[in-house]
């Protein structure tokens, strides 16, 4: 019965574990505003693992322009490429209808998904719950 009862707390550990990647997968969403956009064709976005790069780019299309000389407009990229916990940079370009191109000194660091620790929290009160519940259910 011990071993069973061991047994059944490893695998409450590890679905504590997978139930924290599910919750909060890895993942990155990246949001920019404009306040006005002249000759604005598009964005690309660009990640790197260092805030020096190298920066790859992550969309071979341009995301559209919705803005105009006046309004701007609201964006969203989400990056599933990513490992979980890991932090990123990113970097914007826009690029105009002539096609030139404007890239933004501006770094924003991202961290993808909860992280490990997260996880391991989430994985240990998976155990001693079912630790608690083995332990009450015996009485």
């Amino acid at each position: 019965m011990k071993g069973i009862s061991y047994l059944a707390i490893m695998l409450s550990f590890a679905l504590g574990i997978l139930s924290a990647w599910l919750i909060w997968p890895p993942r990155v969403v990246v949001t920019w505003e404009t306040a006005s956009e002249v000759d604005t064709a598009g964005f690309y976005l660009y990640r790197a693992d260092s805030p020096s790069g190298p920066f790859i780019l992550l969309n071979a299309t341009p995301i559209p322009a919705q803005g105009d000389p006046l309004t701007g407009s609201s964006y969203r990229f989400e990056d599933r490429g990513v490992k979980w916990g890991q932090t990123y940079y990113y970097r914007l370009e826009e690029l105009e209808r002539s096609g030139g191109r404007n890239q933004y000194p501006e770094v924003a660091k991202v961290r993808a998904g909860a992280g490990w620790g997260l996880a391991l929290a989430c994985g240990v009160l998976a155990a001693s719950l079912a630790w608690f519940g083995m332990t009450f259910k015996a009485r």
